[in-house]
């Protein structure tokens, strides 16, 4: 099941919910005002009748003939009753109500709706209820079913003193009126909550789709943002991997320069790293035109360099130092650190000329630290193929570097007289000058060596120490004349060369060297390296202080003299 259907789902569960919740608390209020209703009603229906009861009472005592009290039901039928019977007749019309006149003995004296026959029997009233609480309270009331009527009344009495007697005015109010009137309320109030449940039905309807349609586009909204931030984070992991099989600084700032567009679309920028003496920045790569490559500042024109934290210019802040000053758009400058060192910067602006969004930098950041780590790395890989290629005391290559290089080397070299030559150089008598003025002097000497070696070769030639005092020259795309010429060059230099070491001369040095060739001595390094060798150790058994080849080159246009053998 999508996100949105369980959204959709859970939606309408809370809104039914919150439906339901609302009818119990209408329904519940609606018993209520009912309840309430019905008591108001009732309790102004009491006080109505017990008010007319009460006029009734005045009435009695308004008569001028005063009433004898009888002791028995059937005394009623006198004359002198006839009166009284009127009034309350009268009475009754006036204020729409039974009115009864109910001596204390329980005698009905008088009663609106009885004909003579019916008072002449009625029974006593002595131990009505509403009879009992008047004569204990003053007035009482209650309901009751008349079976001689038929109907349920609303009783209210009412004690009054007559003649030095008690009598009671008693009012019968039919219920019918006032259940009717309950009714009617009733129905009322059951339109108004039904009216009520409509108008919440139909806001609750209207809230559900509109809620429906504020999920659905907001998910749509969110399934956006993640597309385009799960492209974003792919393009971003693309360049990451990128940068992290990159083998040099170009390659590097290419990357950058392809790549980044990709990650944060409408951007230019500039790559720019510190120089060796870390002195200067130098802008390595730019993409869209807006830096030059190979521009250079000072470290403290860059305010996110001295604060190690990415800085926004023309910004209504500080400005760094090295932007133009007809400058306005804003200008992103990111620091590039990695293992504690800080590296360069990664300098941003938008090409529209607005501002970058929090994503925005946020992406622009991790760009950064994926450059600084894949710069780190190109830097450790160099220095340690430096380390490796290279040897520690007189900075020229190493064997090993031969051994890497060859096949590169070689690979567009010319066959025949021009081709790849490998001369292999030995210092005559080196362990006499260790055992005469100690190894630093033998160390001095090699030093020296090496920075000679290194002065004296062509731009395309590679000096190599190859261990002790050993050496050799790599020439590659190189007649033989011209490496005999190079190894003659080298011994002449050698033997004229003046070291003093602490303040002491260290004697006259001479080399001895022998000339080998690719593919003419082999296809393989070692196979060059034996034939060398053999040549160099030929050179030291017949005198030293010279340079052999194979005879079957011929013959070069210069030889070595005579009197420089020893």
């Amino acid at each position: 099941m999508s996100l949105l259907h369980k959204s959709s789902r859970r939606t309408i569960g809370i809104v039914v919910g919150s439906v339901t919740a609302m009818l119990f608390c209408i329904t519940l209020f609606s018993a209520v005002i009912d309840r309430s209703i019905v008591r108001y009603m009732q309790h102004h229906e009491e006080t109505d009748a017990l008010q007319k009861a009460r006029a009734t009472a005045r009435l009695v005592l308004h008569l001028p003939d005063p009433i004898q009290i009888p002791s028995v039901q059937e005394s009623v039928g006198h004359e002198r009753f006839d009166e009284l019977q009127v009034s309350v007749s009268d009475l009754s019309r006036d204020i729409e109500a039974r009115v009864s006149i109910i001596a204390e003995n329980g005698v009905v004296l008088a009663d609106s709706d009885m004909s003579r026959y019916e008072l002449l029997h009625a029974d006593n009233h002595a131990e009505r209820p509403e009879l009992v609480l008047a004569r204990a309270d003053g007035q009482g009331v209650s309901q009751r079913y008349s079976t001689t009527l038929q109907t349920n009344f609303l009783y209210a009495a009412y004690q009054f003193p007559f003649n030095n007697n008690i009598l009671f005015s008693r009012v019968a109010v039919p219920l019918r009126t006032f259940q009717s009137q309950i009714t009617d309320l009733r129905r009322l109030l059951i339109m108004g909550m039904l009216a009520g449940l409509f108008v919440i039905g139909t806001i609750t309807t209207f809230l559900a789709r509109a809620l429906t349609m504020s999920i659905r586009l907001r998910h749509e909204r969110l399934e956006g943002q993640v597309a385009a931030r799960t492209g974003t984070l792919r393009c971003l992991h693309e360049l990451g991997s990128m940068l992290a099989i990159s083998t040099n600084m170009k390659e590097a700032g290419t990357i950058l320069e392809i790549h980044l567009p990709k990650v944060l679309p409408g951007t230019n920028g500039a790559l720019l790293l510190f120089n060796n003496s870390r002195n200067l920045m130098i802008v390595e790569k730019e993409w869209g035109g807006v830096w030059k490559k190979g521009s250079y500042y000072s470290p403290d024109s860059c305010w996110s360099l001295r604060k190690n934290a990415i800085h926004h210019s023309c910004k209504g802040g500080l400005n760094c130092q090295h932007l133009e000053s007809s400058q306005t758009d804003e200008v992103v400058c990111i620091p590039l650190m990695a293992l504690g060192e800080t590296l360069g910067i990664i300098q941003l602006t938008k090409e529209s000329g607005g501002l970058f969004s929090e994503q925005e930098l946020e992406i622009a950041q991790s760009v950064g630290k994926e450059t600084a780590i894949a710069i780190s790395n190109l830097n450790l890989r160099a220095t340690l193929e430096q380390q490796a290629l290279h040897d520690p005391l007189t900075g020229l290559n190493n064997r090993r570097y031969i051994e890497e290089k060859f096949d590169t080397i070689t690979f567009n070299s010319h066959k025949g007289d021009s081709g790849f030559w490998i001369l292999i150089i030995d210092v005559d008598h080196f362990k006499k000058f260790n055992d005469t003025y100690g190894h630093d002097a033998g160390d001095f000497i090699l030093v020296q060596l090496g920075k000679l070696f290194k002065s004296k070769i062509a731009a395309n030639h590679v000096a190599c120490r190859l261990g002790g005092e050993e050496f050799a020259v790599l020439m590659p795309d190189q007649t033989f004349q011209g490496a005999y010429e190079t190894g003659e060059n080298l011994r002449k230099s050698v033997e004229q060369l003046k070291l003093k070491f602490e303040g002491t001369a260290l004697g006259g040095l001479t080399i001895s060297s022998g000339l080998a060739s690719y593919p003419r001595d082999g296809n393989k390094l070692t196979e060059i390296l034996k034939t060398a060798d053999e040549l160099l150790y030929c050179a030291k058994r017949n005198g030293r202080n010279q340079v052999r080849y194979d005879p079957q080159f011929g013959t070069p246009l210069t030889r070595p003299s005579e009197t420089s053998a020893s």
